[in-house]
């Protein structure tokens, strides 16, 4: 049986593309394509056209969090009505600048609201609970997870945590079979089909680590092999042109986590930034030139 997701229709439909039957996911990729038909088919039309059966069809509707399919329909249509970004092509040579900055603008904008609405905040507040506690926090993550999983332990670092990121695959080998209970590893992957993310949150949760998964499919390997679950809704599924774009609300998780974290730590956490910052205005003011003398770059 499927776990049950929040967000949106079209979140959800998403979300259930990974790690199902196939019979479900002709389904959810039958409505993704095809939304206004969709909309429109009975309950036994649209098993017809997914071939599978009505049963199936209104199991299906259940596992996505709805009453029953004409619940779905009804959510389906409301969702059509407030929505009308078409799909991002990677190079649509007629495509006008002005509607592909608005398109990029509004899938960011459509994916952080999804987002803040699949998100488990019970969860998220777990995942600071062990962070806080643990003797480190290491985020595994390759390619454009890399990015974050950097960024991430930068800002657990700022607030006295002890943190690290490991994106090389080699050298997470060396590090998951250094772990154990006192340690939280943090998988990234959109997908959430990244081997070598994958190998390293199951070898470190043999280790007795606490795994979190951080990705766009709840239902991903990858989820599948973490203790807990972090999730985002980016709403393009095809890896190419949602990859890179995801980080922004992978980078609001992380945000969330990084002001949750800093809440708890009081005075100490405050201190700790300060001094931060102030270390680098500091170092800021001496890589500026003096008024009235040349920079000496480019000499």
């Amino acid at each position: 049986m499927m776990t049950k997701i929040n967000g949106s229709v079209f979140a959800r439909l998403r979300a259930g593309i990974q790690g199902e039957p196939s019979a479900v996911t002709r389904i959810c990729r039958f409505v993704l394509k095809a939304p206004l038909r969709a909309r429109n088919l009975s309950i036994e039309e649209l098993a017809q056209a997914c071939g599978a059966s009505a049963a199936t069809v209104h199991r299906f509707c259940r596992d996505l969090g709805y009453g029953g399919y004409k619940e779905f329909q009804l959510d389906l249509a409301a969702s059509l009505g407030n929505s009308d970004v078409g799909i991002i092509e990677d190079f649509d040579e007629n495509a006008r600048p002005k509607t592909i900055v608005r398109q990029v603008f509004e899938y960011n904008r459509q994916s952080l609201g999804d987002t803040a609405r699949m998100l488990d905040v019970r969860i998220l507040v777990r995942v600071a609970t062990l962070m806080q506690r643990s003797r480190r926090v290491i985020f595994v993550g390759i390619g454009a997870s890399a990015l974050v999983a950097r960024y991430a332990s930068l800002r657990l670092l700022s607030l006295g945590l002890p943190a690290l990121a490991v994106v090389d695959p080699y050298l997470q080998i060396f590090v998951t079979e250094n772990v154990g209970p006192e340690d939280v590893l943090v998988g990234i992957s959109h997908t959430g089909q990244t081997a070598h993310v994958i190998e390293a949150v199951r070898t470190a949760r043999r280790r007795g680590a606490r795994t979190v998964a951080l990705t766009n499919y709840p239902r991903s390997p990858l989820a599948a092999a973490s203790n807990l679950r972090l999730v985002t809704a980016f709403p393009e599924h095809r890896i190419n042109a949602a990859v890179s774009s995801s980080i922004i609300p992978q980078l609001c998780v992380i945000n969330s986590l990084y002001f949750i974290l800093g809440s708890w730590g009081g005075r100490k956490a405050r201190r700790i930034a300060n001094e931060a910052e102030r270390r680098a205005q500091r170092i800021l003011r001496t890589l500026r030139p003096k008024k009235g003398k040349p920079s000496s770059q480019g000499r």
